[in-house]
């Protein structure tokens, strides 16, 4: 099977020129026609500019509703696009940063796809068997995507909706689910570009135009380009991510909308694979120092087609449907650095001894030419009826998700590297001899769900969910026959919103994580991770609506957690994966964000989060990995005219455990950042230019480290000045 070529860039430039002509086009024409035609007057247009405070945005998220948050038995935070814009976020890591209850993992596929934390479980299952590489996991526009990098240029708003959400969402991790929103289609023409550049490298181009593309508005499109490269500090580290998307949507009327969307991206990468602890500490190395040397740049190209229904049947009944696919061509050739040595090693300067130095590197499970499909469907119908002096919002929902992966993996040890003085950068490519390995790898969800928001009056509301799942997954060698599960969640929650502003509420979830196949060993079927929460909370609205405030208190607990033992039929240095392990996580999470003053903005979070292993052979008793007890963040923006603005903002973490072992702890950390910018009118249209710099202090600082093997802790980047032009028409 051949590899599809990737779309011409000539291809997406014309794409580009052509709805920027068109859309021109059809507003000349409109003007054309006002003038030959009496005297009238024309029906006010509202243009969007862009936000200037911290509010968020509402988010039917959570309930798949457009449910206030206030009366939304959950927390749910929003990062809205001023904050993304005034901090230069160009990924996702720095988007959520502001979040309570998130932190990070080691995370593999480059900077564009982090592993994240929530609630102390990593977004994505480490229990399964799989590859490493393509396992950075988050939605997009509500469909779950898992391997794909995020394109920071087309996004609108990040929401974390904090604990389970697999009644409504189905396969999700029980710390909470991450959704990234999309910059949507203007009615009226729009005009973008946008220009950042910084050191090592770092530069981002983006361009997008917006508008109709006939006189009644009922056609519209949306076209964006971006292209964003970075080299590093960290030796031989590298990321590149050029992307496009271009939307079609069709309007007839108030009650119906359909949009196609087009997404094509190219990223390409060497993932930054850390350094090793010595003793209980991250080795105190050059900042530079970094032992991934592969002559081959990683990458994975990916086009997804997404189309979007809705349509409301009369006042108060709507359906909507939502059909995405996508298809990504992998080549995972990372360098893989470990202690461990698999004896697999043809001389002598190929052997470890398990203290970190020398380290044993290997192409470990790497897939030069793989491939990613995933298909979902999702209906739903939503509506509105009243039972006495009942009202009731009814959600009945069907879903059905496909994912698989192909492509023969192979493992080859390499030559050892000296911590300290490493003789890199000559490491010889994958050996053509090495033995491939192939495994069935994929996951089919099918899956009903029904929920009840009732209105009982004075401010109370009671929020009732069930799903039904059904799914088969298989991890393994080819042949192994799948794991068939099935599945049926509830979801409780109570909402007193005992003043306009504020409410408190209560919630309890159940939640379905990976359906995990069958043992490698026995063929045994494995056990699914399943999750409880109960959650408490209070929310407060201030200034109007402006400023926002949720304190909650939570208890999750997640059971057939994956549990190490030795696997008999491999080296001493393998281990099997069951699932019989079951760990905790209680905590305190308090997010904030809005307009304080019409001068000064400012979003903050406060999280202390306690975790423990309470069922596990060899973990028993010991703290999750990278689950610091204290984790915190203030950002301020502050106005000193209509033209100048400063900002700046901490983040801090406290100590974390660097392993599922708990054998060494990575030092906790608070960096500074900053900003300054400045507004000015370009034409007809406004510009901004924005200087950022990252971590003022130049503060060397460990973000996190893979939860079983002490050789890959990641640290963070040292000072960084940014500077970003925007201009917008």
């Amino acid at each position: 099977m051949q590899r599809r070529p990737p779309l011409p860039h000539a291809v997406l430039a014309a794409a580009c020129l052509l709805l920027l002509t068109s859309a021109t086009a059809a507003q000349e024409a409109a003007r054309s026609a006002s003038a030959v035609s009496a005297p009238q007057t024309l029906p006010p247009v509202t243009v969007l500019a862009t936000p200037i405070d911290y509010a968020a945005p509402e988010s039917r998220t959570a309930t798949r509703s457009d449910t206030p948050l206030l009366q939304t038995p959950q927390s749910v935070q929003v990062v809205p696009r001023a904050v993304l814009e005034d901090q230069n976020a160009l990924t996702l890591t720095e988007a959520v940063r502001n979040v309570a209850g998130v932190q990070y993992d080691f995370g593999f596929n480059g900077s564009m796809q982090p592993l994240l934390i929530l609630r102390g479980f990593p977004n994505t299952s480490m229990t399964a068997m799989g590859p490493m590489s393509g396992i950075s996991s988050y939605y997009l526009d509500g469909s779950k995507v898992t391997g794909v990098p995020v394109n920071m240029a087309n996004v609108q708003s990040v929401e974390v909706v904090k604990g389970p959400s697999s009644v409504l969402y189905g396969r999700s991790e029980p710390g909470g689910l991450v959704n990234v929103v999309t910059k949507p289609i203007s009615s009226v023409s729009e005009l973008g570009f946008e220009q950042t550049i910084g050191q090592r490298g770092l530069s981002r181009t983006a361009i997008k135009a917006s508008g109709s593309l006939n006189a009644d508005r009922t056609l519209r499109g949306r076209v964006a380009a971006s292209y964003y490269t970075a080299d590093s500090v960290r030796d031989f580290v590298e990321d590149r991510l050029g992307a496009f998307t271009g939307s079609l949507a069709w309007v007839p009327d108030a009650r119906t909308n359909v949009t196609a969307t087009l997404d094509y991206s190219d990223n390409r990468y060497r993932t930054d694979m850390g350094i090793p602890a010595i003793g209980n500490r991250p080795l105190d190395l050059p900042w530079s120092r970094q032992y991934n040397d592969s002559p081959y740049l990683s990458s994975a190209k990916t086009t997804s087609l997404k189309l979007d229904a809705s349509h409301q049947l009369n006042d108060t009944w709507q359906v909507k449907g939502q059909l995405l696919s996508l298809r990504s061509d992998t080549s995972e050739m990372d360098i893989y650095t470990y202690r461990g040595d698999y004896g697999l090693g043809m001389t002598s300067d190929q052997t470890c001894p398990g203290t970190g130095d020398p380290l044993c590197r290997y192409y470990f499970g790497v897939r030069p030419d793989g491939r990613y499909q995933l298909d979902q469907l999702n209906v739903d119908l939503a509506g509105k009826f009243q039972t006495g002096r009942i009202g009731h919002t009814v959600l009945v929902g069907f879903d059905t998700y496909r994912t698989k992966k192909t492509g023969a993996t192979y493992m080859q040890q390499l030559s050892s590297a000296d911590v300290y003085h490493p003789s890199l950068g000559s490491t010889p490519g994958l050996d053509p001899m090495a033995m491939p390995q192939d495994y069935d790898d994929y996951s089919r969800w099918t899956s009903v769900y029904l929920q009840d928001q009732i209105a009982l009056g004075n401010g109370v509301f009671f929020t009732g969910a069930l799903r039904h799942d059904r799914t088969s997954a298989v991890f393994g060698v080819p042949g192994m026959a799948p794991n068939e599960k099935s599945f049926t969640t509830p979801r409780l929650g109570a909402v007193w919103q005992f003043a306009p502003n504020q409410s408190v509420y209560a919630q309890y979830q159940d939640a379905v994580g990976a359906n995990n196949g069958r043992d490698t060993v026995t063929g045994a079927a494995l056990a699914a991770e399943r999750a409880r929460q109960i959650e408490v909370g209070h929310k407060i609205e201030l200034f109007d609506g402006k400023l926002s405030s949720t304190v909650a208190l939570f208890e999750l607990t997640k059971r057939n957690r994956g549990a190490s033992v030795p696997d008999p039929l491999s080296p001493p240095t393998f281990t099997n994966v069951v699932t019989i392990g079951k760990a905790v996580s209680r905590g305190v999470e308090w997010d904030v964000s809005g307009q304080v003053t019409k001068k000064l903005s400012l979003i903050g979070s406060y999280a202390y989060t306690h975790t423990e292993v309470k069922r596990d052979p060899i973990y028993q008793g010991h703290e999750l990995a990278n689950v610091a007890r204290h984790t915190a963040s203030l950002w301020a923006r502050y106005a000193l005219d209509s033209q100048w603005t400063v900002g700046g903002g901490v983040f801090a973490q406290g100590r974390r455990q660097g392993d599922a072992g708990n054998t060494f702890q990575m030092p906790g950390y608070a960096r500074l950042d900053a900003m300054l910018a400045y507004r000015f009118g370009l034409g007809s249209g406004k510009a901004s230019l924005q200087l950022n710099l990252d971590n003022v202090f130049d503060r060397k600082y460990y973000t996190g480290s893979h939860q079983f093997v002490q050789d890959w802790i990641k640290l963070g980047n040292p000072r960084t000045a940014k500077l970003t032009l925007r201009v917008d028409y």
